[in-house]
């Protein structure tokens, strides 16, 4: 399935916002409290918080789209800094597909993109933190070429969970 991929700007809010609010719930509801998964929704996918990040020059949302609409997004936080790894790097903090669309290459194609406009900028790595009990998103990261570099602790609501910190050299 061939996509087009944009670079968003503000007009794109409201579907990053809702895009991200319903593939997160999807994704983790069922690890998570509702009362976890409804406070890091409202504090990270409101449409005030889309437009801080979409106004933010050091984060750029590609986002993915077919004849019928939008299928996925990813979220990349520029000029990171990683005491384990030298030189320019780049974070993927999000890559969301909607359900409907998984299987379908579309997180193939986002990944792709963003490899090549990290090249295109001259960054050295591109990491990204996964929960580690989420073993479809790994193994996809492995498949392409992510090798687990660290760990970390994410917050979500009251629970601490822990992430591997995977990098890519470019």
């Amino acid at each position: 399935m061939n996509l087009n991929i944009v670079n968003c700007t503000l007009k794109h809010r409201a579907v990053l916002a809702q895009i991200g609010a319903s593939t997160f719930y999807q994704s983790y509801k069922d690890e998570n409290t509702e009362a976890d998964m409804q406070a890091y929704i409202q504090d990270t996918y409101t449409i005030e918080k889309m437009i801080e990040c979409l106004n933010n020059k050091n984060i750029i949302y590609f986002l993915a789209y077919k004849d019928t609409g939008d299928v996925g997004y990813v979220k990349l936080l520029l000029n990171q800094t990683n005491e384990k790894l030298i030189g320019l790097t780049a974070e993927i903090e999000k890559i969301y597909v909607r359900k409907e669309f998984h299987g379908k290459g579309i997180a193939q194609q986002l990944m792709a993109h963003v490899k090549q406009y990290c090249v295109q900028k001259s960054y050295k790595n591109l990491y990204l933190g996964v929960w580690q009990q989420n073993h479809k998103a790994l193994k996809f990261y492995c498949k392409e070429g992510f090798k687990t570099f660290d760990t970390r602790t994410f917050q979500l609501g009251a629970r601490l969970c822990d992430d591997y910190m995977l990098s890519y050299d470019l």
